[in-house]
């Protein structure tokens, strides 16, 4: 709102750049997809997070590009910050009233209608909701597998390839392309800190 008021008082020298209700964004993001095909690689399903739908607008509009309607999207999102779950489940955008995980940086208050429409219209995207332990674990895990740091908003998508739980359900597809982004916000120390207070170590 902030933000808003100050580009409204700016007498045209600023502008507002949503965090995820853009479509420019989309197309930047759409492009993850023109990579893979250009590499030739057709995945059985794409995990990525989603906090207020930005990036899954973007991956969704480059699957419908190149007539991939047959890949299966799984949107990952924590507990405490899933507002696309609630959405997704009530088929319209659900205001949360705050975010409470530790994944803030997924958190939105309320998804993007798009998110949900393009969602439905591609008919193959699986809600998935994760806890803060199983996000922070697969930091953890990909921290030591690959030797890159990354918040628990990429955790949320990780854990899908990592929790034991969480793993039989990529089992089906033969290929699966996560997508790894999100490490400005963490560092060595704050890792170590949500893994003790999760009780992880």
């Amino acid at each position: 709102e902030l933000a808003r008021t100050l580009v409204d008082e700016s007498d045209g020298k600023a502008a507002y750049v949503p965090p995820f209700e853009d479509p420019l964004l989309w197309e930047g993001h759409s492009t993850i997809v023109d990579e893979l095909a250009a590499d030739g690689v057709k995945p059985g399903a794409i995990v990525a997070s989603v906090g207020g739908g930005g990036l899954l607008c973007g991956l969704l509009l480059g699957l419908r590009r190149h007539g991939w309607d047959d890949v299966d999207v799984y949107a990952a999102e924590t507990e405490g910050a899933c507002c696309f779950a609630a959405g997704f489940e009530a088929g319209k955008p659900v205001r949360l009233d705050a975010i409470t995980s530790v994944a803030t940086s997924l958190g939105a208050l309320a998804v993007s209608p798009n998110a949900l429409r393009l969602a439905n219209e591609h008919g193959r995207v699986h809600s998935v909701v994760i806890t803060d332990a199983e996000a922070v674990g697969a930091c953890a895990t990909l921290l030591d597998d690959h030797r890159v740091l990354v918040e628990p908003a990429c955790g949320a998508a990780l854990a899908l390839g990592y929790s034991p739980r969480l793993r039989e359900k990529l089992q089906k597809h033969e290929s699966v392309v996560f997508v790894v982004c999100g490490g400005s916000g963490v560092d060595r120390g704050i890792l170590q800190k949500w893994l003790v207070d999760l009780d992880l170590v």
